[in-house]
Protein backbone atom coordinates (compact mmCIF):
# COMPACT_ATOMS: atom_id res chain seq x y z
CA UNK A 1 0.00 0.00 0.00
CA UNK A 2 1.07 3.62 -0.44
CA UNK A 3 1.27 6.34 2.21
CA UNK A 4 0.48 9.97 1.48
CA UNK A 5 1.94 11.17 4.77
CA UNK A 6 4.41 10.14 7.46
CA UNK A 7 4.65 11.38 11.04
CA UNK A 8 7.85 10.73 12.97
CA UNK A 9 8.17 11.66 16.64
CA UNK A 10 11.55 12.12 18.26
CA UNK A 11 13.33 12.95 21.48
CA UNK A 12 12.24 13.45 25.09
CA UNK A 13 9.45 15.53 26.52
CA UNK A 14 9.75 17.64 29.67
CA UNK A 15 7.34 17.91 32.57
CA UNK A 16 8.07 20.88 34.81
CA UNK A 17 8.26 20.51 38.59
CA UNK A 18 9.00 24.21 39.13
CA UNK A 19 10.54 26.93 36.89
CA UNK A 20 14.03 25.36 37.06
CA UNK A 21 13.43 21.60 37.46
CA UNK A 22 11.72 19.06 35.26
CA UNK A 23 11.18 15.34 34.65
CA UNK A 24 12.71 13.99 31.43
CA UNK A 25 15.08 11.29 30.17
CA UNK A 26 18.34 10.81 28.28
CA UNK A 27 16.90 10.50 24.76
CA UNK A 28 18.95 12.54 22.27
CA UNK A 29 16.51 12.31 19.34
CA UNK A 30 19.12 10.68 17.13
CA UNK A 31 17.05 7.63 16.15
CA UNK A 32 13.95 9.62 15.29
CA UNK A 33 15.99 12.13 13.30
CA UNK A 34 17.61 9.48 11.11
CA UNK A 35 14.31 7.63 10.66
CA UNK A 36 12.72 10.88 9.49
CA UNK A 37 15.51 11.43 6.97
CA UNK A 38 15.17 7.87 5.65
CA UNK A 39 11.38 8.09 5.43
CA UNK A 40 11.78 11.35 3.51
CA UNK A 41 13.41 9.35 0.70
CA UNK A 42 10.24 7.23 0.48
CA UNK A 43 7.29 9.48 1.39
CA UNK A 44 7.15 13.09 0.24
CA UNK A 45 5.07 14.56 3.10
CA UNK A 46 6.95 14.00 6.38
CA UNK A 47 5.99 15.70 9.65
CA UNK A 48 8.73 15.63 12.32
CA UNK A 49 7.25 16.18 15.79
CA UNK A 50 10.08 16.53 18.29
CA UNK A 51 10.76 17.39 21.88
CA UNK A 52 13.99 18.87 23.22
CA UNK A 53 16.38 16.94 20.99
CA UNK A 54 20.04 17.81 20.58
CA UNK A 55 20.65 20.69 18.17
CA UNK A 56 21.99 18.45 15.39
CA UNK A 57 18.78 16.39 15.42
CA UNK A 58 16.28 19.23 14.96
CA UNK A 59 16.12 19.57 11.18
CA UNK A 60 15.84 16.37 9.15
CA UNK A 61 15.91 16.90 5.40
CA UNK A 62 12.57 17.02 3.56
CA UNK A 63 10.52 17.19 6.77
CA UNK A 64 8.23 19.81 8.29
CA UNK A 65 9.05 20.44 11.95
CA UNK A 66 6.66 20.70 14.89
CA UNK A 67 8.27 21.47 18.26
CA UNK A 68 6.58 20.33 21.47
CA UNK A 69 7.68 20.36 25.08
CA UNK A 70 5.29 18.21 27.12
CA UNK A 71 3.75 14.81 26.49
CA UNK A 72 0.27 16.34 26.25
CA UNK A 73 1.53 18.76 23.60
CA UNK A 74 3.01 15.86 21.61
CA UNK A 75 -0.27 13.96 21.84
CA UNK A 76 -2.27 17.00 20.67
CA UNK A 77 0.12 17.55 17.75
CA UNK A 78 -0.28 13.95 16.62
CA UNK A 79 -4.06 14.06 16.88
CA UNK A 80 -4.12 17.16 14.67
CA UNK A 81 -1.88 15.55 12.02
CA UNK A 82 -3.16 11.96 11.74
CA UNK A 83 -5.27 11.28 8.65
CA UNK A 84 -5.93 8.58 6.07
CA UNK A 85 -2.91 6.70 4.68
CA UNK A 86 -0.46 7.89 7.34
CA UNK A 87 2.65 6.06 8.51
CA UNK A 88 3.26 6.96 12.16
CA UNK A 89 6.59 6.03 13.73
CA UNK A 90 6.62 6.90 17.43
CA UNK A 91 10.38 7.08 18.07
CA UNK A 92 10.06 9.73 20.78
CA UNK A 93 10.56 8.98 24.47
CA UNK A 94 7.75 10.97 26.12
CA UNK A 95 7.56 11.24 29.89
CA UNK A 96 5.02 8.78 31.26
CA UNK A 97 4.24 10.90 34.34
CA UNK A 98 3.97 14.58 35.21
CA UNK A 99 3.75 16.39 38.55
CA UNK A 100 0.22 16.85 39.85
CA UNK A 101 1.20 20.46 40.44
CA UNK A 102 3.91 22.53 38.78
CA UNK A 103 5.08 25.20 41.21
CA UNK A 104 5.16 28.83 40.07
CA UNK A 105 8.35 29.53 42.00
CA UNK A 106 11.48 27.51 42.76
CA UNK A 107 11.06 24.91 45.49
CA UNK A 108 13.44 25.83 48.32
CA UNK A 109 15.60 23.44 50.30
CA UNK A 110 14.47 24.14 53.81
CA UNK A 111 16.77 23.64 56.81
CA UNK A 112 15.93 20.44 58.67
CA UNK A 113 14.00 18.94 55.73
CA UNK A 114 15.63 15.75 54.43
CA UNK A 115 13.00 14.55 51.95
CA UNK A 116 10.64 15.97 49.36
CA UNK A 117 7.51 14.12 48.30
CA UNK A 118 6.64 14.67 44.65
CA UNK A 119 3.18 13.48 43.60
CA UNK A 120 2.92 12.36 39.97
CA UNK A 121 0.01 11.60 37.66
CA UNK A 122 0.00 9.56 34.45
CA UNK A 123 0.33 11.36 31.16
CA UNK A 124 -1.94 10.37 28.26
CA UNK A 125 -0.80 7.28 26.38
CA UNK A 126 -0.12 8.85 23.00
CA UNK A 127 -0.34 5.75 20.81
CA UNK A 128 -3.47 4.46 22.56
CA UNK A 129 -5.08 7.86 22.08
CA UNK A 130 -4.15 8.03 18.40
CA UNK A 131 -5.27 4.44 17.79
CA UNK A 132 -8.62 5.23 19.43
CA UNK A 133 -9.08 8.29 17.20
CA UNK A 134 -8.32 6.22 14.09
CA UNK A 135 -10.97 3.70 15.07
CA UNK A 136 -13.55 6.27 16.18
CA UNK A 137 -13.20 8.53 13.14
CA UNK A 138 -12.86 5.73 10.58
CA UNK A 139 -9.40 6.84 9.45
CA UNK A 140 -8.08 4.22 7.02
CA UNK A 141 -4.82 2.95 5.63
CA UNK A 142 -2.60 3.87 8.58
CA UNK A 143 0.40 2.02 9.98
CA UNK A 144 1.28 2.55 13.64
CA UNK A 145 4.83 1.76 14.73
CA UNK A 146 5.86 2.08 18.37
CA UNK A 147 9.11 1.74 20.27
CA UNK A 148 9.68 -0.17 23.49
CA UNK A 149 12.81 0.82 25.42
CA UNK A 150 13.11 -1.64 28.29
CA UNK A 151 15.61 -2.57 31.00
CA UNK A 152 14.46 -6.22 31.16
CA UNK A 153 11.94 -8.73 29.69
CA UNK A 154 11.97 -6.95 26.35
CA UNK A 155 9.87 -9.39 24.34
CA UNK A 156 7.18 -9.70 27.02
CA UNK A 157 6.77 -5.95 27.42
CA UNK A 158 7.08 -5.18 23.71
CA UNK A 159 4.39 -7.66 22.71
CA UNK A 160 2.18 -6.44 25.55
CA UNK A 161 2.47 -2.86 24.29
CA UNK A 162 1.89 -3.94 20.70
CA UNK A 163 -1.44 -5.48 21.68
CA UNK A 164 -2.64 -2.92 24.23
CA UNK A 165 -1.90 0.04 21.94
CA UNK A 166 -3.28 -1.72 18.82
CA UNK A 167 -0.05 -1.27 16.84
CA UNK A 168 1.11 -2.84 13.60
CA UNK A 169 4.76 -3.06 14.68
CA UNK A 170 6.87 -2.27 17.70
CA UNK A 171 10.64 -1.80 17.75
CA UNK A 172 12.20 -3.08 20.96
CA UNK A 173 15.57 -2.38 22.48
CA UNK A 174 17.28 -2.54 25.84
CA UNK A 175 18.26 0.65 27.65
CA UNK A 176 20.06 1.30 30.90
CA UNK A 177 23.45 2.16 32.31
CA UNK A 178 25.19 -0.65 30.45
CA UNK A 179 23.12 -0.51 27.26
CA UNK A 180 23.18 1.81 24.26
CA UNK A 181 19.48 2.34 23.53
CA UNK A 182 19.78 6.02 24.49
CA UNK A 183 22.70 8.15 23.38
CA UNK A 184 25.23 7.97 20.59
CA UNK A 185 26.61 4.42 20.55
CA UNK A 186 25.82 1.41 18.38
CA UNK A 187 22.71 -0.50 19.30
CA UNK A 188 20.52 -3.46 18.33
CA UNK A 189 16.75 -3.65 17.95
CA UNK A 190 14.11 -6.32 17.45
CA UNK A 191 10.99 -5.58 15.42
CA UNK A 192 7.85 -7.37 16.60
CA UNK A 193 4.51 -7.76 14.86
CA UNK A 194 1.28 -9.44 15.93
CA UNK A 195 2.82 -12.82 15.01
CA UNK A 196 5.89 -12.24 17.20
CA UNK A 197 9.49 -11.50 16.31
CA UNK A 198 9.66 -10.18 12.74
CA UNK A 199 13.26 -8.96 12.38
CA UNK A 200 16.49 -8.52 14.34
CA UNK A 201 18.68 -5.57 13.37
CA UNK A 202 22.17 -4.74 14.63
CA UNK A 203 24.40 -4.04 16.31
CA UNK A 204 24.86 -1.03 14.05
CA UNK A 205 25.06 2.73 14.35
CA UNK A 206 21.72 4.45 14.75
CA UNK A 207 22.02 5.76 11.20
CA UNK A 208 22.19 2.18 9.87
CA UNK A 209 19.55 0.91 12.31
CA UNK A 210 17.20 3.66 11.10
CA UNK A 211 17.83 2.82 7.46
CA UNK A 212 17.12 -0.85 8.03
CA UNK A 213 13.97 -0.19 10.07
CA UNK A 214 12.60 1.91 7.22
CA UNK A 215 13.63 -0.72 4.64
CA UNK A 216 11.75 -3.33 6.68
CA UNK A 217 8.62 -1.18 6.94
CA UNK A 218 8.68 -0.29 3.24
CA UNK A 219 8.87 -3.97 2.30
CA UNK A 220 6.28 -5.15 4.81
CA UNK A 221 3.68 -2.44 4.17
CA UNK A 222 3.86 -2.92 0.42
CA UNK A 223 2.16 -6.30 0.80
CA UNK A 224 -0.57 -5.79 3.38
CA UNK A 225 -3.57 -3.69 4.33
CA UNK A 226 -3.09 -1.89 7.63
CA UNK A 227 -5.14 0.08 10.18
CA UNK A 228 -8.61 1.31 9.23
Amino acid sequence: MGFSKAIITSGPTREWIDPVRYISNASSGKMGFHIAEEVGKWISNVIYIHGLVLEEYKNPLKASRVFVETTSEMCDALLSEIEDDTLLIMAAAPADFRPVESKDSKIKKEDGTETLILELVKNPDILKTVSSKISKDGIGGCCLVGFAAETNSLEEYALGKLKSKNLDYIVGNYVGKNEQGFGEGDTSVIVYSSVGKAAEIGPFSKEVISEKIVEFLKKETSKKVLKS
